[in-house]
């Protein structure tokens, strides 16, 4: 009897098995390539750490700090556009093997708040000059270097990537690293100093940085003399505005109306018709006047303006970079 409960309990457990088909098996996990971050470790601002595998490199990053002006890098004059900044880095790269080595495969790479990558301009300048750098870093050698990245205008920069070679990245965190924006192009809505303006609020008698030349707006005024041996039209007066260029390049260079852009709007907001660029003091135009390196050269901006209305706002910028925006409403 029992012999036979037993056999019927197996011929049950096996019909049941039957039924049920194959055991089942947990699927396999997908592989995806791509999806983990690079080797790597966090850095910070003054940490000595070796990046590269087989030309290893010590590298420290002595500040990061953010620009609206000019960087010359041998005779390349960097200058951002309206909708950028210059995110400025500078460290020290240290030789610790024994033998020659150079800086050529070291990128650094600025990630946005919107995780797009910027990777910095090819070329380095050893630091508190223009002076590109490609000299071989002897054995135990330590220079210190400025790297620049193009980057957006608006917000800050929260990551920089170090690489050299395949070997492992330094990462940074740049949030409260990184130096504001100087005045007056940080933009005042925000709080952490890092978004520029395109176009910022404005002095006369001040000196602003617009591409190559140092721009010293000294004064706007009126005039009914005649310029260029012609004498206003009727019903308009010249409007003057007197400038000091400083040729800060490296190189010679012949100023023109077409250098920089310029706007004049009048007290009811229509725009003033810009005219001429003239020489500083003489009634003639400013054409095929080499401006030598570190040289001055004063001209005027001449515009048209109606007779008896008064001004609104200047606004000069390089063509397509920053402007300065000056409040000419008190000239009558």
């Amino acid at each position: 009897m029992r012999t036979r409960v037993i056999l019927s309990a197996l011929t049950l457990a096996l019909s049941t098995a039957a039924l049920a088909g194959p055991a089942a098996t947990k699927p396999a996990q997908p592989v995806v390539m791509g999806t983990t971050q690079l080797a790597g470790q966090t850095a910070t601002l003054g940490q000595a750490l070796t990046v590269g595998k087989q030309s290893p490199l010590n590298f420290t990053l002595l500040s990061a700090s953010y620009s609206t002006g000019r960087v010359l890098i041998g005779t390349t004059l960097l200058t951002p556009k309206a909708e950028e900044k210059l995110l400025v880095l500078r460290f020290t790269a240290h030789n610790p093997t024994k033998q020659d080595i150079n800086l050529s495969g070291l990128t650094l790479t600025a990630v946005d708040a919107k995780d797009f990558n910027h990777v910095s301009y090819s070329a380095f300048v050893r630091a508190g000059t223009t002076e590109e750098y490609r000299a071989n870093l002897k054995p135990a050698q330590k220079v210190e270097i400025v790297s620049v990245v193009r980057v957006p205008a608006s917000g800050i920069i929260p990551k920089l990537i170090v690489q050299r070679g395949d070997g492992p990245v330094l990462r940074y965190d740049l949030r409260g690293v990184a130096k504001p924006v100087p005045a007056p192009f940080a933009d005042p809505r925000d709080a952490s100093g890092a978004t520029a303006l395109a176009d910022a609020p404005a002095k006369l008698g001040s000196t602003y940085a617009m591409g190559r030349y140092d721009m010293t707006f000294k004064a706007v005024t009126f005039s009914k003399d005649e310029m260029l041996g012609r004498a206003a039209p009727a019903g308009k007066r010249y409007v003057l505005v007197d400038v000091t260029m400083k040729n800060a390049g490296l190189d010679a260079d012949s100023p023109s109306h077409y250098t920089f852009r310029t706007e004049l709007v009048d007290a009811d907001g229509e725009p003033v018709e810009f005219w001429v660029l003239a020489k500083g003091t003489r009634p003639e135009e400013a054409i095929n006047r080499a401006v030598k390196p570190g040289e001055e050269y004063n001209v005027r901006l001449v515009f048209v303006a109606p007779d008896g209305v008064g001004l609104g706002k200047l606004t000069v910028r390089e063509q397509g970079g920053h402007g300065v925006v000056f409040d000419v409403s008190s000239l009558k």
